[in-house]
């Protein structure tokens, strides 16, 4: 990991699961201890469903907000991203809340027409109950 936003948010979790004894949920963040990391912050709601795992939206910081040139705060993954994206999130997404652990996704803006640009984003599970993963934290980097 060589984005030193990405350093400071995987110590910040790290800190996080300690106290919580397992994987932190989203009751164990507080933003007041991370106001650089906001803008970089994407809250995402994982919703069991009988045939496969959906992912939503929950809150998108500016930051990525105007790197998108969208807010996507409320939607649904599988309503806006093209389906040959989607399909390559999808599993990379549910290892993370199958296993706990964090990972880095890497990425870039072709879809909203900045194929110059790469975003690397540090995703990490959290899980209101430290053990069943409902929500994940992640933090983007543009480049």
């Amino acid at each position: 990991m060589t984005h030193p936003v990405h350093q400071l948010a995987l110590a910040y979790w790290m800190r996080c699961r300690k106290l919580s004894g397992g994987i932190p949920g989203r009751q164990d963040i507080d933003p007041v201890e991370i106001p650089s990391l906001l803008p970089w912050v994407n809250l995402i709601e994982v919703h069991r469903r009988p045939d496969r795992l959906a992912f939503r939206h929950r809150l998108v910081g500016t930051g990525i907000v105007d790197a998108w040139n969208r807010d996507s705060t409320g939607q649904w993954f599988h309503e806006i991203y093209q389906p040959g994206e989607f399909a390559s999130m999808q599993p990379r997404l549910e290892e993370i809340t199958r296993t706990g652990e964090p990972a880095v996704l890497d990425d870039d803006l072709r879809e909203v027409g900045k194929p110059h640009r790469t975003v690397s984003t540090l995703v990490m599970p959290l899980a209101s109950d430290s053990r069943r993963v409902d929500m994940l934290l992640a933090v983007s980097q543009y480049v």
